[in-house]
């Protein structure tokens, strides 16, 4: 079931970037998400985006709709995953409703939180553009009125708050003294269990990017090292997914591409696809782009056990121009994995 409403965002281009015309037909265009709040200041953000980059702009109109992680709000993530055939199954839960309503033509595009995307999309659905990348930290976000700036500082014992399997083993692995329970939710959700006065959370996990996109960036207490506290794949990116059989549509949502973040992401992505892992795998990634060395990507990948008490780690870099070499980068940081053993600890 779709919610649409009208957009209140459209107008003409401007900060001196390049006007792009739309194909004349596409006079409407409606933007799928998700009901959240999150969901809809990115979906607003990638209608801005494309309204700045073009002279004569669509109506754009926003469809909310939900995807099956959005009803199913008690059974815990990790096991609602693997129910569902972990990997990119689980990811799918939040992405195939949405999907059906653009196949249908419901909805002329998606924007998703690339992190909940599957790797390997349905047949006609396309990963069109990624735009510019947001910080893809993870973020420790402390009680309101704590004393602790750090989770460095947090008694042994301390609860910290996660639905993520890829957290909660990052929290056993490098604060082993420390306990990790359940938190879902969207962010509001998550911060007033946080809050609430009998809540036995010290801390909760959460997105930079998703707090930042938000306005709440004064919650965020620490953003944690990369190098210690590998992001999801994808973490901090959007993803505009599109059918194949609208080339107006591909055409239009190009113009939101940013090139070295969808490379990053691309590389991210073509590793987890090599390693089958998805929601329910403790898999990291950190990338970096550097355009003034020809363009040289670096791939980092840690894979856990679920425990946190084992880990694989590998990196790769190359000189990247196009998909097909970002996608290869991160074949190759997959291949790296499995030769340290990383087909063992995904089995566990």
């Amino acid at each position: 079931m779709l919610n649409t409403t009208p957009n209140a965002i459209n107008g003409h281009g401007q900060h001196g970037q390049a006007h792009l015309v739309p194909p004349h037909h596409l006079s409407e265009v409606v933007v799928g998400c998700r009901k959240s709040e999150l969901a809809l200041v990115q979906a607003r953000a990638v209608i801005v985006t494309l309204t700045r980059a073009m002279s004569c702009p669509p109506t754009f109109k926003i469809a909310t709709g939900s995807a099956v992680g959005d009803v199913d709000k008690q059974t815990p993530f990790l096991l609602l995953s693997k129910q569902q055939g972990g990997s990119d199954v689980g990811k799918s839960l939040w992405t195939n409703n949405l999907e059906k309503n653009m196949l249908a033509g419901d909805v002329q595009l998606l924007v998703h939180s690339l992190k909940d995307m599957p790797t390997t999309l349905l047949p006609k659905c396309l990963l069109a553009a990624v735009p510019e990348r947001e910080d893809p930290t993870d973020a420790v976000i402390m009680r309101t009125g704590s004393q602790f700036t750090s989770i460095d500082q947090l008694p042994a014992g301390s609860i910290v708050g996660s639905s993520s399997s890829r957290r909660r083993a990052l929290v056993r692995r490098n604060w082993p003294s420390l306990e990790v329970a359940e938190c879902r939710g969207n962010v509001d959700t998550r911060l007033a269990k946080l809050d609430a006065p009998s809540s036995p959370f010290a801390c909760i996990l959460l997105a930079t990017a998703g707090l930042a996109r938000l306005g709440l960036k004064d919650r965020i207490t620490q953003r944690l090292d990369p190098r210690i506290f590998p992001p999801a794949v994808g973490q901090g990116a959007l993803g505009i997914e599109v059918s194949t059989d609208r080339e107006d549509t591909v055409h239009l949502v190009r113009h939101a591409d940013h090139k070295p973040s969808r490379w990053r992401c691309m590389a991210e992505r073509a590793m987890l696809r090599s390693l089958q892992g998805g929601c329910s795998s403790p898999i990291g990634a950190s990338s970096s782009w550097d355009p003034t060395t020809d363009n040289r990507l670096r791939l980092q990948a840690t894979v856990l056990d679920i425990e946190g008490t084992t880990s694989i780690f590998a990196e790769a870099e190359g000189i990247v121009q196009d998909d097909e070499a970002a996608e290869q980068l991160g074949v190759a940081v997959a291949d790296i994995l499995f030769e340290k053993g990383a087909h063992q600890l995904l089995r566990k």
